[in-house]
């Protein structure tokens, strides 16, 4: 595998991710998750609104140093401006690696870029929201240094905006039906 840069979509980026996606999203299906596995993909004007804020990013691999490389992971966030004072954080609405470059720290280091990024942007901390049962997603994210907000955390101000998120969720007709949790790392 060559060098990995992690950088800004581009347009041509746009109509990659979705495979990206579909393709994380495939081992679901072995733990009953189908689903979710098969659940519709954000649209091509979606991922452009992600990449017109500058909100979405890729992990490529570059076959020269002129080439912006071919994207095999990406994140996408927005910025959250929770109700406590001056209390921002950025919510990781999708990470997806591709299968074939999974379990390479590749996920981490997207989530570490957007983690200097948002604290360059002034947020005070990463939120996400993901499933309790699923073996690589809530592990994975506590590993990262991500903690669980319990629900007297998801009460206070400046956990305003993430409570709105989760519990959108929690009532979304698919995504409801996994237990699901927010999480935070202060940055």
């Amino acid at each position: 595998m060559g060098s990995i840069t992690i950088r800004k979509t581009i347009a041509s980026d746009l109509p990659l991710l979705s495979a990206i996606e579909t393709a994380a999203h495939e081992p679901y299906r072995a733990i009953g998750m189908a689903d979710f596995a098969e659940q519709k993909l954000p649209t091509l004007e979606e991922l452009e609104a992600y990449h017109d804020t500058g909100h979405a990013w890729v992990a490529a691999v570059p076959k020269d140093k002129e080439d912006a490389g071919t994207p095999i992971a990406f994140v996408l966030v927005y910025v959250v401006n929770n109700d406590g004072l001056g209390w921002k954080s950025v919510f990781i609405h999708e990470i997806s690696v591709s299968p074939e470059y999974a379990r390479r720290g590749i996920g981490k280091t997207l989530i570490d870029h957007v983690a200097s990024w948002a604290r360059q942007s002034g947020a005070r901390a990463l939120d996400l929201a993901t499933y309790v049962n699923v073996p690589w997603c809530k592990p994975y994210f506590e590993r990262l240094g991500f903690q669980v907000a319990d629900e007297e955390e998801l009460l206070l101000n400046e956990y305003s905006g993430v409570r709105r998120l989760i519990m959108c969720e929690w009532n979304d007709e698919l995504l409801g039906r996994w237990r699901r949790v927010a999480m935070r790392r202060l940055l």
